[in-house]
């Protein structure tokens, strides 16, 4: 349906890190790489993404032809391309949620994480998919993994390419259309609506307290303070009174 070109590494360092150089090359929109294994995976913020082999470790170059100032958006359409492709493949609906910006939760445990890297002219995408194993390392959610949860197995690259073909799908929506058109769709899944966040930020030491609203029409955090209601676009650190006592 799209130009997707699939290639499959039997190991790697990093996916984002191949997908990076070929795109530096000049590989085309739609190259993607899915590796069996990696031996130094990552995650948002420079955290090390445990990378167990069975799971799946995938990453695609973007090159958007939206204004840059737009290309934050993708971070949350890519987390719900994933959630809807898992949906897809069996999950219930009403187990899984969108943490912001792009963690995949089921029953409040995490399955799923994207990590964006984006540079001059192209986005590297990844995505990091807990399939036959859990990570033993990671303190902050609880996890689970695809297998505990769907009766058809498939195979890393039968799951690669569903993944693919609904993140291509909405991609080409948001170029025409733009974020707009997912907003509800988003907000509908997404974890913590309307419950209490508190917010962080580099030029003030108190945290802000307010509502989550869910996210704005161009995919900024909407905040209810007192009577106001605010767009954050950038944020030092945020959190949920709610996921601690859970």
């Amino acid at each position: 349906m799209f130009n997707i070109d699939l290639k499959i590494l039997k190991t790697c360092s990093s996916t984002n890190d191949i997908a990076k150089n070929e795109a530096i090359k000049g590989s085309l929109e739609g190259s993607s790489y899915l590796s069996y294994l990696q031996t130094n995976g990552r995650g948002t913020n420079n955290n090390k993404w445990e990378s167990l082999e069975g799971n799946l470790f995938l990453s695609s170059i973007f090159r958007p032809k939206k204004n840059k100032i737009k290309w934050h958006q993708l971070s949350l359409l890519i987390g719900y391309s994933v959630l809807h492709t898992l949906i897809d493949l069996g999950i219930n609906r009403n187990s899984i949620e969108l943490k912001w910006p792009n963690d995949v939760l089921i029953n409040n445990r995490k399955i799923s994480g994207v990590l964006l890297e984006a540079f001059d002219n192209f986005i590297i995408v990844g995505i990091g998919l807990n399939i036959l194993k859990t990570p033993k390392n990671q303190t902050k959610w609880k996890t689970t993994k695809l297998n505990d949860h769907i009766k058809n197995k498939m195979s890393l690259e039968q799951i690669s390419y569903k993944l693919l073909n609904k993140i291509f799908y909405n991609y080409y929506i948001w170029q025409d259309e733009g974020f707009f058109y997912f907003k509800n769709k988003i907000n509908d899944n997404i974890k913590n609506r309307l419950k209490t966040i508190n917010l962080t930020f580099n030029s003030f030491k108190k945290p802000i307290k307010g509502i989550f609203l869910g996210l704005g029409d161009d995919g900024c955090l909407q905040v209810k303070v007192g009577n106001s209601i605010f767009d954050y676009y950038s944020v030092e650190t945020i959190s949920f009174p709610s996921d601690d006592s859970s």
